[in-house]
């Protein structure tokens, strides 16, 4: 499957429509989702869909050039563009959007190893769901908020009314706990 989203992400690069329409239709469920657990707003999640999409289309070659891994990248693309999106909704990103911002700051930068494609994560859902259920309340809660919210270890700590040593050990023993459970999962 990977290396078939990676010839269409080929084809978006020499602006074949047809190509992104197929990605965009075997996608966007899995990228609205994720989109509006962020931005809990159904016409904005559109409007950032939209804007991901746009994004793909105009840097398909600058995404071919940054790793082989289609589906991680659509999903940290999706996740950076609406963190990005809440972010100067709530003042916190003051700096403007430009190109070079966006190149920066939203594409993202994957560095993979291991072979860990759609095909890979989904034939191991079961498995993966499981490790994280053995994570504390608390250790899941910090984590989406770092990782839905896009808060950072200061503003998670002020949400919580925690001090920041308490949060940097919740996400360190969070990230331990997955390590290990990964790690007895054969991952």
């Amino acid at each position: 499957m990977e290396n078939q989203d990676n010839k269409l992400l080929y084809a978006v690069s020499k602006k074949n429509a047809k190509a992104l329409e197929q990605i965009y239709d075997k996608y966007s469920p899995l990228l609205f989702t994720l989109i509006n657990k962020i931005v809990k707003d159904e016409s904005k999640t559109i409007h950032v869909l939209t804007e991901v999409f746009a994004i793909l289309w105009l840097k398909a070659d600058l995404i071919l050039k940054s790793s082989d891994h289609f589906y991680l990248i659509l999903v940290n693309l999706a996740k950076n563009k609406a963190l990005d999106t809440m972010r100067r909704k709530n003042l916190l990103i003051t700096e403007p959007y430009t190109d070079e911002y966006e190149n920066e700051f939203i594409l993202p930068k994957i560095f993979c190893e291991d072979e860990m494609g759609l095909d890979f994560l989904m034939s191991e859902q079961e498995s993966i769901s499981l490790i994280f259920s053995q994570l504390t309340e608390a250790q899941l809660y910090v984590l989406s908020l770092s990782y839905f919210k896009g808060l950072t270890v200061n503003e998670i700590a002020k949400e919580l009314n925690l001090p920041v040593t308490t949060i940097n050990e919740k996400i360190k023993v969070a990230f331990a706990g997955l390590k290990d459970n990964l790690a007895m999962a054969g991952f």
